[in-house]
């Protein structure tokens, strides 16, 4: 039995939306694919520091992913 897809929405917050050339999209990924999986999709810089949340609440890298999920990338802002 083969994996299925799932699908995700991922929405991108302040400059990371010039960086990637999207503010919002869904994706598709394997069943069983992790958040970090996700990210590596993404051409990110793997060294800036990110929120990421997923439906509201912040998610661990490794947690596996599931169909519906919406996942929004945040950079950190430091200062004041």
């Amino acid at each position: 039995m083969s994996k299925q897809n799932i699908k995700i929405t991922v929405k991108l917050i302040g400059p990371l939306i010039n960086q990637v050339g999207f503010s919002e999209k869904m994706v598709e990924m394997p069943e069983g694919a992790t958040v970090e999986k996700l990210l590596s999709t993404l051409p990110l810089d793997p060294n800036r520091p990110k929120i990421i949340t997923r439906n509201g609440q912040a998610v661990a890298p490794g947690a596996e992913l599931k169909d519906g999920d919406r996942i929004a990338i945040s950079p950190i802002y430091s200062g004041g």
